[in-house]
């Protein structure tokens, strides 16, 4: 069962970001960028073997300093994308596949290999496929959304979402405590929007209600965006929740985030 994603072309994902912006943005434009896999061990369809690797992603429009550094951190994201389903020692030993997406892909395949020398293969072939595509622009902001569904044996697959905020000014991929300056404060509020979203009552035990806690407190989840509307948090399948909960997300409003957002940054 395939996750179906949404492929935006050029044109559209170029008024995508004029349409998000909180002002004209009309000058910047993007392009999608795209990758598959076609060396040795590629996905057979008739003897259902080998891997499919596939990406799709935007790429900013321009060749000032802070454009090529976003760039550059996009496609790093793809890279990991791929890496985060390989095993971390393959990786240390071919470090180039932290920017290569083709050798990233080479060391899926080659998990995929080895998993099947070891006798641990279900059949079929391995999957994975990434679409990056913008969540929120603003003069000052620009956040994409990647996400990642692989297969790669097992009972079912996997899929994944990261956002990431960056600085259009400098291009720096932003960081939550850049953004808030209190995250102590920041988990309240999240709490918050998260019991308000799945139905909890304030004084209900998480736990009890099935959710997945550290040393019984909440927490933030591994990945946030700077939206429209507020700051935006997502918990992927087991982050916080079983597989078949689906991922979580929550958005805090701005309003609420007054006494602890950075607005330097924003």
């Amino acid at each position: 069962m395939r996750l179906v994603f949404l492929l935006l072309s050029t044109s559209f994902l170029t008024g995508l970001f004029s349409c998000n912006s909180s002002v004209d943005s009309a000058l910047v434009s993007l392009k999608t960028s795209t990758y598959e896999y076609t060396g040795e061990g590629r996905c057979d369809t008739t003897k259902h073997r080998g891997v499919s690797v596939s990406a799709r992603y935007v790429q900013l429009v321009g060749e000032s300093s802070a454009t090529r550094s976003i760039n550059d951190s996009l496609r790093a994201m793809v890279a990991w994308g791929i890496l985060g389903w390989v095993d971390s020692a393959a990786v240390a030993q071919m470090p180039t596949a932290r920017t290569d997406l083709n050798a990233g892909a080479r060391l899926f395949s080659a998990s995929y290999r080895q998993m099947g020398e070891e006798g641990r293969m279900f059949g079929g072939c391995w999957e994975l496929e990434i679409v990056a595509d913008t969540a929120f622009t603003s003069p000052t902001i620009l956040t994409v959304r990647q996400e990642t569904y692989v297969y790669s044996g097992g009972a079912h697959p996997n899929t994944q979402a990261t956002f990431q905020s960056f600085s259009r000014r400098t291009g720096h991929a932003l960081q939550l405590t850049e953004v808030i300056s209190d995250t102590t404060a920041l988990r309240g509020l999240v709490e918050r929007a998260f019991r308000k979203q799945q139905d909890i009552k304030p004084g209900q035990n998480l736990e009890d209600a099935g959710y997945f806690l550290h040393e019984g407190q909440f927490f933030l989840p591994g990945t946030f965006g700077v939206g429209r509307e507020g700051l935006i948090f997502l918990y992927n399948p087991y982050e916080i929740a079983a597989y078949a909960v689906g991922p979580i997300q929550v958005t805090v409003p701005y309003s609420e985030l007054k006494k602890i957002l950075r607005n330097d940054v924003l």
